[in-house]
């Protein structure tokens, strides 16, 4: 299933994960701060803190599991780039897109982390914006690559979890 195939074309012109990511963050923030201080209060303590810590460690490393795993079949990680091979294996056993997840989960605690609850509450518009923009086109330009393969990976991994 892991077959390596000539490069087609991107899937995508720019890297919209972090550009939405960025932009959900900065959102959150700027909402927070015109709603005040009493939005804050919401999530403002210790526990809040460190479960966001625990959230940004674990997105960190699932990150690094992917990227490692994206290298270990010399692929490529950048959502703006072909891909060269289908990968299947590591966190790709799970998910089709763990490196999606981690993004959520980062700024999931990042929220946390900042007590900012309007961060918590734009996140659903993260995964949707990552799905319209990155996750469709690539599984399109999956489908295109790898065809047959693809689909049976399809049929068989959830595309979130």
């Amino acid at each position: 299933m892991n077959a390596q195939r000539p490069v087609a074309s991107p899937p995508a012109r720019l890297p919209w994960p972090p550009l939405l990511m960025a932009a959900t963050v900065a959102a959150g923030l700027a909402l927070s701060k015109i709603a005040g201080d009493e939005a804050g209060s919401l999530l403002s303590g210790v526990i809040f803190q460190a479960a966001g810590g625990v959230l940004v460690a674990a997105a960190l490393a699932l990150d690094i599991w992917c990227a490692r795993t994206l290298a270990h079949r010399e692929t490529t990680i950048l959502p703006h780039r072909a891909a060269s091979s289908l990968v299947t294996e590591g966190p790709y056993r799970f998910s089709r897109n763990p490196i999606y997840i981690a993004h959520v989960t980062l700024v999931l605690g990042v929220g946390l982390i900042l007590a900012a609850p309007l961060i918590l509450a734009l996140t659903p518009l993260l995964a949707l914006g990552l799905q319209k923009l990155s996750i469709e086109p690539e599984e399109r330009h999956l489908r295109e690559q790898f065809g047959a393969d693809f689909d049976a990976y399809v049929a068989r991994t959830p595309r979130w979890l």
